[in-house]
This record gives structure tokens, sequence and C-alpha cells, in this order.
């Protein structure tokens, strides 16, 4: 199997009339990720080789997902993900939008998560490599949403009977912004902020010019889309610093796509304080709420 770089469709331009259609699809080999305001579509994310570990905010026991287990995340929860052993963990992944609770919500991938194991890796990764092949600046809106209805039929087909484990309902949100193509940007930074994004991937990944995305942003947020970007690493690494007390600054920096030394730099420039002592505030103000409940 070959690495599938990921490719994306513009939610802003998916043609209206389709009951629901791709987001992003592709193969990677996972690294850590957290989204506290959860993926802006539905999630279907499958375990090929390796082994991973998942959970939702508020779960102190991690889910591990094994070779050949599907694990299903709907729009907006919550989660995080990272590899779990030596073996690299080799993903495929297809997210999509489904207007209403229609036919995909009707076969289970609707509201709940759930993760469990499927038979045939073969026959889904043929069906994802078509997707993939549909998506992109170029994509074919209807034919992939063709081979995803497929892709949905056989995850039914081959889905292990009365194997799904129900996970938790957390909900959490994006906020939304004045242009529909900035929302559309926005939601798609807030997905993939662990990535590396230059703004000609950017501008492609959403169909417009540098410089007419660029000018919109400005208008919307008073900004450009990197420096949201920057802005947006920056605010999530500090939640993440304050919320997991566990956390290193090194694996917080990686969550959000960042090298360490240059994540402390850039914190401290933005913020005036190091993550560390970032960290020893929030410590203290726990210990504060702490006594004063005592």
């Amino acid at each position: 199997m070959e690495l599938l770089s990921l490719r994306s469709n513009s939610l802003y331009q998916i043609d209206e009339a389709l009951p629901f259609a791709v987001y992003t699809a592709g193969t990677e080999i996972q690294t850590p990720i957290t989204r506290l305001g959860g993926f802006s579509a539905n999630q279907l994310f499958l375990t090929f080789s390796g082994r991973g570990r998942f959970r939702m905010p508020g779960q102190d026991k991690w889910d591990i997902l094994q070779p050949h287990m599907l694990l299903y995340i709907p729009a907006g929860r919550p989660h995080e993900y990272m590899p779990e052993g030596d073996e690299p963990w080799y993903v495929g992944y297809v997210t999509f939008v489904e207007k209403e609770a229609g036919l995909l919500a009707g076969w289970g991938f609707g509201g709940d998560s759930f993760h469990c194991p499927f038979k045939e890796k073969e026959r889904l990764y043929e069906l994802l490599k078509k997707i993939w092949s549909l998506s992109g600046p170029q994509h074919d809106d209807w034919a992939a949403t063709e081979f995803l209805f497929a892709f949905c039929l056989e995850l039914k087909k081959q889905l292990q009977p009365n194997s799904k484990v129900p996970i938790s309902t957390l909900t959490g949100q994006t906020e939304g912004a004045a242009h529909p193509i900035v929302d559309v940007t926005v939601r798609f930074l807030h997905d993939h902020l662990e990535r590396h994004i230059t703004m000609d991937e950017l501008a492609a990944h959403v169909g417009y010019s540098q410089k007419h995305l660029t000018r919109l942003f400005r208008n919307s947020l008073q900004m450009t889309p990197l420096q949201y970007l920057q802005q947006l690493r920056l605010s999530t690494a500090a939640l993440l610093l304050a919320e997991q007390p566990n956390l290193t600054i090194r694996q917080a920096a990686s969550y959000i796509g960042m090298e360490p030394v240059y994540f402390t730099r850039l914190f401290r420039r933005v913020y005036g304080i190091t993550p560390s002592e970032s960290r020893t505030a929030s410590d203290k103000e726990r210990e504060g709420g702490a006594s004063a409940a005592d």
C-alpha cells in the first residue's frame, strides 16, 4: 500500500444537490493529534497496520486501536489520538459531510462515535484510493460521493456484528467567519493545525489564489491566513498546557506542528512568558481553587 498524501475538497464548493460528500481523503503514518474543537466533518479512520490509542476529553482510559480496526468520529467532537508501540501506525481516512441525518447516519455513521474491527483491508483500501483519486483541486464531487457510498456500504458489510464500542458524546464547535471561503479556510486550519502548511498549499486546498484569499482574510479577520494559523496554534498549545499537567513542552509543540525551540521563543514573544511559566501559573491557579474549595 502506498502513502496517499492529504487531498481535500472545499466544503464551500460542494454541489448543493448532493446529500453527502467527501471532504478529505488519504493515508499516512499517523502522528499524535489533539483536536480540542473536534474536526469539522465526520471521520472514518482505518488502522491498516501498527497500533494507536484514542480518547475523548473526560476519558481517563485510552482505547487501543489494533490493525484492521475502524474508528468513527462525528464532526465537532473533541478528541486526541497517538501511535502506540514501536511499529509505525499506518492509517487511512475519509472524512465527509452529510446535510442532515440521512442514509449514512442511518447506517451508524451519525452522532455517536465507535470503533470496531473490519475484515478485508484490501477492498477498503481500493475504494479509499479511488475516492482519493477523485479528490483535490480538480475534484469530481459526484464521482467521489459515488465511491464514498460504496466505501460506507463495504464498511457496513464488513463490520463485525455486535462489536461497536460506544465512546463519549462531548461536543465542540469551530467559530465561523464573515466570508464563506474564510469560514472554509478556518475550518481547514483547525482540522490540520499540526501539519506544515504553506500559503500555496492552503490556497490550492480551498481553490482560491493566494492574493485573493489573503485579501478576504484581512477584510474578515484583520490578519493573513498564516497569521491566523500561528495564533490558533499558540492558543491551542496554551490550552493544552493548562488542561493537561502531564503534557511536556515538546509534546505540546508537536501537537501544533512546531519545533520546540521555535515554539518556546514564539510563545514568549506573544504572551510575554515561556510555556513553562504559563504552566506554573495554571498550576497555582488550580491549587488556589482547590484551597478555596476546602
